[in-house]
């Protein structure tokens, strides 16, 4: 399966070294241009320049970026919707003040909430409140010691949900996923767990023969597995024992909304909108200084729900949930992640004029939709190719 022009190399894992990935994110000299630049603009690409775009955007500290203060925003790795302060004591309120059945109604209304590792720990605490009528703390407690067991339940039945996907997808075809997922069954039940980086290049490569949608949908889903069991069970290491206020604001925390510096802050990126793209802590966090290299080895979705993302903001910004000084905000992002990414992300975005144009036409009180977005572009590129022939 190759998405977006990324090509995967199965059961390759990102293993950490700092000191080599600082040597080789070294800015690389560019040519100076004789291009006037944006007053907005002074100072604030001192360590970085991008050699293919002008950047653009305004100076401002990460806390003020308009895209992270708007509500449900996608996270631009994941794509599940993020939580503000405000939005995430309302779901840790709902879980910690609530037991039994309830609990596990509530913990399915705001699971869509929570990362993978997360929600597999509230699901297995959710079945043990519906079995026992505890709490989010009673509940944990009461299936520590078998959270590995439990772990392998949960993705065992992403696992089978996978399977019958890929057995519609191929219909009379042999299903050559069936064996990935088979191996992956067989090496849970003798208690090895199950590493989503390597399964998830592994399904890649099974499903190669299919629609680019397909895959997508696959992939999508096998995300939905825990990283490792092992994350599973660090969780439960460090919460077993705390209240239910506190393993409630856990399972959402990696749910909040941040800015990512697209060229990481310790190597010179600048605190710069042009330079930001909202994140979740989830996914935000692990990355670090890593370079996209190796970080969409282990994300491999992030250029799809990226370009979801940047499409999610244009609409909101064409209807004015953000200013106008963010017109240019998708021409910036697109050009720092092309740049960032060694040209394996490159966005489809609307242009300033466009943005503008759709925004005069809705008005404020315009409700301009995803779908909008991606007409809009179609049009905005025929117009630029029939340009280009006059």
């Amino acid at each position: 399966m190759n998405l977006n022009g990324i090509n995967h190399q199965p059961q390759v894992l990102y293993k950490a070294k700092e000191a080599e990935k600082t040597a080789e994110k070294q800015p690389l000299p560019v040519q100076e241009k004789k291009t006037e630049k944006k007053a907005s603009d002074a100072g604030c690409l001192k360590n970085y320049v991008l050699a293919s775009a002008s950047f653009g955007g305004h100076q401002c500290k990460t806390g003020d970026f308009a895209v992270k203060k708007l509500k449900d925003v996608p996270c631009c790795c994941c794509g599940k919707p993020m939580l503000r302060e405000s939005d995430m004591q309302q779901c840790k309120r709902a879980v910690a003040n609530t037991q039994g059945a309830k609990l596990a109604a509530t913990i399915d209304e705001y699971g869509k909430y929570m990362r993978a590792d997360e929600r597999c720990v509230a699901s297995i605490i959710a079945d043990k409140a519906k079995e026992t009528g505890c709490d989010v703390s009673q509940g944990m407690r009461q299936t520590s010691s078998q959270v590995r067991e439990l772990t392998g339940k949960y993705a065992n039945g992403i696992l089978d949900g996978l399977n019958a996907m890929a057995t519609e997808a191929f219909k009379n075809e042999e299903n050559p996923v069936a064996d990935i997922i088979k191996s992956a069954k067989e090496e849970i039940a003798k208690g090895q767990g199950l590493d989503r980086s390597a399964f998830v290049a592994s399904l890649e490569e099974a499903g190669s023969t299919l629609g680019e949608e397909m895959q997508g949908k696959l992939q999508d889903t096998a995300m939905n597995l825990p990283q490792t069991f092992n994350h599973v069970q660090k969780i439960y290491g460090k919460y077993a024992q705390k209240t239910p206020d506190e393993i409630a604001r856990r399972l959402f925390s990696t749910a909040m909304t941040t800015a990512e510096h697209i060229h990481p802050h310790s190597l010179g990126g600048p605190d710069n909108t042009a330079n930001y793209i909202a994140e979740c802590a989830g996914c935000n966090n692990p990355r670090g200084s890593m370079d996209y290299a190796d970080w969409l080895k282990i994300h491999p979705e992030y250029p799809r729900k990226a370009q979801e993302h940047v499409e999610h903001v244009e609409a909101r910004l064409i209807n004015g949930e953000i200013g106008r000084d963010y017109n240019d905000w998708p021409v910036d992002v697109r050009g720092s992640l092309s740049k960032e990414s060694g040209g394996r992300m490159q966005l489809k975005v609307l242009n300033p004029s466009t943005i503008e144009n759709m925004r005069k036409q809705k008005g404020l009180s315009g409700k301009v939709t995803v779908q909008d977005v991606q007409e809009a572009y179609q049009k905005q590129e025929a117009k630029k190719k029939e340009t280009e022939k006059s």
